[in-house]
């Protein structure tokens, strides 16, 4: 896909739009995707740094609430693009129940599932090793 689609994102002075920072959700996400770059996505780059220093601002300020705040400072140290899945999907299953909206059922089948992989590589780690 082709990182253009992040200029509906931009202003007229070529900037990114000042109103993308009432939405924290939205710029996580775009904080996110953007590490999904190639060099020369200049656009891209762009966008992390934007992110970046609005994300920190908020949360320095104390504009959002203590859990989310906690899921941003996490995704500036380690985006997810960059991280061991099985060591995010831990942190996931951590973090996600004090979400007031999170999803019980979901929650479960991701523990399940989680204790199932894990399950599996212990099993054949213990075959290897005899």
């Amino acid at each position: 896909m082709s990182c253009d689609v992040f200029e509906k994102f931009k202003d007229d002075d070529g900037k990114f739009k000042a109103s993308l920072t009432n939405d924290v959700e939205g710029m996580l996400s775009l904080y996110e995707a953007a590490h999904l770059a190639i060099p020369g996505e200049d656009i891209l780059d762009e966008a992390i740094v934007f992110t970046t220093t609005h994300l920190k601002s908020m949360v320095s300020n104390s504009q959002v609430n203590s859990t989310f705040a906690e899921q941003i400072r996490h995704s500036l140290r380690v985006p997810l693009r960059r991280a061991v899945s099985r060591l995010e999907s831990r942190y996931f299953l951590d973090i996600y129940p004090r979400d007031d909206l999170h999803d019980q059922t979901l929650l479960n089948f991701a523990k399940l599932d989680f204790n199932i992989l894990q399950a599996m590589h212990q099993k054949k780690a213990s075959e290897i090793n005899r």
